[in-house]
């Protein structure tokens, strides 16, 4: 039991941490049209516990789609020794609480690479390694996992199962934080064909979302996200390794983000792969003007912004092809100023869980 609970530890660790360190790379009226939008649609992303005042809270706001790390390195911390406990809790809370789950498959363990964002690529063993625990994590939660059928009932048995649908390879691989030692669009496009297959095997039917691409990611080697998605498109066979593309459009006005959505469209459409979707996995602002910087904004300032993003993303989700959009992030977390310095006041809710004004304006466009 002590070593699941160091697993659980981490594994929340990583959770509070993943996507605050994905976002230091950033450094009118509802219409008919946007309410039109389907409740998965409306994501956002989870740090830290969830308790169930979140999931109470989430629920109320009518979020959709939360966005969560599937993270290896924690799941299989030593070889062939799974612990599923701690995704089992999220990704059920979540579903009992008519929330779907999109998780992001990372993080190579420590028994086959020094840094968990080094793909696990170059040996037949790393890659057997990952296309099995790919496989593992799409039996366990996919359409007919056994998760759903053995695990879920017992902790819910009032819960509408709620199978993942789609899978996200990766994160932010167009800067040097999180695809080391620097970003490789080659190895990118082999880690697609590799984890396709394994996901493929298990559920046909599933989904395979790349990475999200920061519009303009900071960082040596950096490549900015249409233009890394142009050279992806451009590899042999990668245009079958997935489904639709992911953006993290992170920009100090609304204006600012459907200009890169626009960039990411006329890629698709250029590279033969205008029927994609566009899925904004990371978007948001912080409500603390003190901490400086292009994405600190007032309380009401941030809510305005999410009106407008939301609102304009899903009036235009057809012709723009945007399959959803996630805000960044749910909950204040204090302890992600060692990340970056708006990242803890980026939450729809604070700490306490008392609802911020972008929480208010977040319910209003989903509904």
């Amino acid at each position: 039991m002590a070593r699941q609970r160091r697993g659980t530890t981490r594994h929340r660790q990583v959770l509070a941490l993943f996507a605050a360190a994905a976002a230091i790379t950033a450094t009118g009226l509802v219409s008919a049209t946007a309410q039109a939008a389907p409740r998965s649609f409306y994501g956002l992303i989870p740090n830290g516990d969830l308790r169930a005042a979140d999931y109470r809270l989430m629920n109320e706001a009518n979020v959709g789609t939360a966005r969560l790390p599937v993270v290896w390195e924690v799941i299989e911390a030593r070889n062939e020794q799974f612990n599923w406990s701690y995704t089992d809790e999220l990704i059920g809370g979540l579903a009992a609480a008519n929330i779907r789950t999109l998780p992001v498959l990372f993080g190579t363990p420590k028994w086959l690479a020094n840094n968990s964002a080094k793909p696990p690529l170059g040996s037949k063993r790393r890659e057997s390694q990952w296309s099995q625990f790919v496989g593992e994590a799409v039996a366990r939660y996919g359409s007919g996992g056994t998760y759903w059928s053995s695990v879920y009932p017992s902790q819910y048995p009032d819960g509408t199962p709620l199978p993942i649908e789609a899978w996200q390879v990766w994160n932010e691989v167009n800067g040097p934080k999180h695809f080391r030692p620097k970003p490789n669009v080659g190895k990118y496009a082999e880690l697609l064909r590799i984890t396709n297959k394994a996901i493929e095997q298990r559920d046909p039917r599933a989904k395979i979302v790349t990475s999200g691409l920061v519009s303009k990611p900071t960082g040596k080697g950096g490549i900015e996200g249409w233009d890394y998605l142009t050279q992806l498109l451009q590899r042999k066979g990668a245009k079958r390794s997935f489904d639709h593309t992911a953006l993290h459009p992170y920009a100090s006005n609304a204006r600012q983000i459907f200009q890169d959505v626009k960039k990411m469209r006329r890629a698709l459409k250029k590279g033969g792969k205008k029927r994609a979707q566009t899925w904004i996995t990371e978007v948001g602002w912080s409500s603390d003007p003190k901490v400086g910087g292009k994405l600190a904004k007032s309380p009401g300032k941030q809510a305005a912004l999410l009106k407008q993003t939301y609102t304009q993303l899903a009036r235009k989700r057809k012709s723009w092809k945007i399959g959803g959009v996630y805000w960044y992030t749910w909950r204040d977390n204090p302890k992600a100023r060692r990340v970056c310095d708006w990242c803890p006041t980026a939450g729809l809710v604070k700490k306490n869980l008392r609802p911020k004004p972008a929480f208010r304006q977040y319910r209003k466009v989903a509904r």
